[in-house]
Order: C-alpha cells, then sequence, then structure tokens
C-alpha cells in the first residue's frame, strides 16, 4: 500500500481544556471544506460509529489538503471540536505530505 495515513487523534475527555489554548480565529466551514483565510485547509471524508471501551463513540475524520498550513494542525483541531463537540475529531495526513510537518 503505497500511501500510509499518519492519523492525528483526540479523544473525548476533559481534553477541551487542552484545546482553549489554541486560536480558532480565521477558521470556517463551507460544505464539507474548511479553510483558514479562505484557503482550504481540510475536506470532511467519513463519519464513523463506533462500539469503544463500554461507549458508543461517533467521530468525525477530515483529510489535510496539500494548501493547509501545518503550524495551524492543533488549532484546525481545536476549531472543529467546539463545531463539534458531541464528535471525537481524526486528522489525517498523508504520509507522502508528513514530511513538511516536522518542524
Amino acid at each position: 500500500m503505497k500511501k500510509i495515513i499518519f492519523l492525528f487523534t483526540l479523544v473525548t475527555l476533559a481534553s477541551c481544556n487542552v484545546l482553549k489554548e489554541f486560536d480558532t480565529t480565521g477558521f470556517t466551514i463551507d460544505g464539507n471544506t474548511v479553510s483558514y483565510n479562505n484557503i482550504p485547509m481540510a475536506e470532511l471524508e467519513g463519519l464513523e460509529f463506533a462500539y469503544d471501551n463500554r461507549k458508543l463513540v461517533k467521530e468525525l475524520t477530515f483529510k489535510v489538503l496539500e494548501t493547509a498550513n501545518n503550524n495551524k494542525i492543533n488549532n484546525l483541531i481545536a476549531f472543529l471540536h467546539a463545531k463539534h463537540p458531541d464528535y471525537e475529531i481524526e486528522v489525517e495526513i498523508p504520509f507522502e505530505d508528513l514530511k513538511k510537518y516536522k518542524n
């Protein structure tokens, strides 16, 4: 399999406090696309339902686009969690794009 996906996953817990430190100014949603300062950053790729640790869980999976600002991934997750607090948020970065996220 040529494409390996690198996953950033947030689990619902008191991690909401962790997300408060990230500024979500400049993020918008149009349809299934999330933009930062009017530049497309991620697209909704899937909705998952699972039974995890004796709980039913709903998860939204977003794929980061090539135009994404790699310094804003955590801010993106904070924004999406604020918009969809009842869902776990997962952000996928294609493996071949991973190099630009290493700082």
